[in-house]
């Protein structure tokens, strides 16, 4: 079977966008379901639910990796919660960067919202999807922001004292659902270079995003994470319309 990219390289480009790449770099919760606070509790637990069954099963030669995927209350998942822990034990020479390319997932209405991850196998590739129920002007608030100017590049330093430089730029990518908004990050880890492709959009009361993450040897992963949003969406409108 295939697994996502090794922990150790996906860590390590999560640091870049944080919880933008957290289920790739941590992986799900055992298929588990995360801790019920907030998110309305029981009716919280059921949208959470009604999300999961609005992912995708395939996506190509992509697999979903069950025991990669969760759902829940987004502060409560474990990959949001291994994320926070990263951010706590790093620095960044431009703090302003820690949230560039995801700063969606500081809102309020976010971290408490019902959200269903989903992470793919693809080779050397990760591709996860997240989907989140928030009303519609934090949806429209999260598609509408965008990094600062001086995060085109910065650095993250680790506990260890081990430094890794990131690029950040935002890419054109036809739009998606009722609005969206696609960036790339490129370091590199033990001499290999890595990429990270995401993009985030809304669709009605829907937050969605997809990442695809690894060494982009076919240099399709524009391609791939629009196609793969595209027919996320089409997924989410049959299934919770």
């Amino acid at each position: 079977m295939e697994h996502p990219l090794p922990a150790r390289r996906a860590t390590s480009l999560a640091l870049a966008v944080f919880a933008v790449s957290a289920a790739a770099a941590c992986g799900g919760g055992g298929g588990t379901q995360g801790e019920e606070e907030d998110g309305g509790g029981a009716s919280g637990a059921q949208a959470a639910e009604r999300l999961h069954e609005a992912q995708m099963a395939q996506f190509g030669d992509a697999k979903v990796v069950p025991d990669r995927s969760e759902l829940g209350v987004y502060s409560q998942l474990s990959t949001t919660r291994r994320t926070d822990r990263l951010r706590e034990s790093s620095d960044l020479d431009k703090p302003q960067c820690i949230d560039a390319a995801n700063q969606w997932g500081e809102l309020p209405a976010v971290r408490d919202a019902p959200t269903s991850l989903a992470t793919f196998a693809r080779g050397d590739d990760t591709i996860t999807h997240t989907l989140v129920q928030v009303p519609e002007e934090t949806a429209e608030k999260a598609v509408a922001a965008e990094p600062p100017e001086e995060c085109a590049s910065y650095e993250v330093t680790m506990e260890d004292g081990s430094t890794t430089s990131y690029r950040l730029e935002e890419i054109d990518v036809e739009q998606v659902a009722d609005g969206s908004r696609a960036f790339a990050v490129e370091t590199e880890i033990d001499g290999d270079t890595v990429w990270l492709y995401s993009l985030v959009y809304r669709n009605g009361g829907y937050l969605g995003t997809t990442t695809v993450l690894g060494p982009n040897a076919d240099e399709d992963y524009r391609e791939t994470v629009a196609a793969f949003t595209e027919k996320a969406v089409e997924r989410e409108q049959s299934v919770l319309a």
